[in-house]
């Protein structure tokens, strides 16, 4: 990686939610195991259901995210932008299972890549800023599951009305 790419990362590392608070030692060091991906409009980034062990930190661009349906149809979740910080694939820090949606990129984008394994030799070298990190993914996980149980409950409340309707 060139020198321009390691400072380019930082720079926008220190911008990111994520990563936001971090003292500069410790984006310096973050930034030395991440690397810039350029991608094209249109293609994937991330695929559903495939293997993931890394995560993404928007640079430029704007990406969609899709899931699949039980009939195989794609339908849209959300789009992500690089002016918000936004980023993605971060439960690829914690495991190693299968992705759960496709993100495509809509434009010509920028990711910065974060394999878990170096990742975890960041945390190892950095145990302060590893632990500030895996906290707030932790944070959006939980906010995220919050908002699936309400949307479960919402539907489990539709489908009894509709249900009790019928009746």
């Amino acid at each position: 990686m060139s020198g321009d790419d390691h400072k380019r990362i930082a720079e926008h590392l220190k911008t990111s939610p994520l990563f936001a608070g971090l003292e500069p030692s410790a984006i310096e060091s973050l930034s030395s195991v991440c690397r810039v991906e350029k991608v094209s409009r249109g293609r994937a980034i991330v695929e559903e259901d495939s293997l993931g062990e890394s995560m993404f930190v928007l640079m430029r661009g704007r990406v969609r995210v899709e899931k699949k349906t039980p009939s195989n149809d794609r339908y849209t979740v959300t789009f992500l932008s690089h002016e918000r910080g936004d980023f993605f694939g971060e439960l690829g820090l914690l495991d190693s299972d299968r992705r759960s949606a496709t993100v495509t990129a809509e434009s010509d984008c920028e990711v910065i890549v974060i394999e878990r394994d170096r990742f975890l030799q960041f945390g190892d070298s950095n145990p302060t800023a590893g632990l500030s990190v895996t906290r707030r993914i932790a944070g959006n996980l939980a906010t995220r599951l919050r908002r699936a149980n309400d949307d479960v409950i919402t539907l489990f409340a539709a489908l009894v009305h509709e249900v009790e309707e019928r009746i």
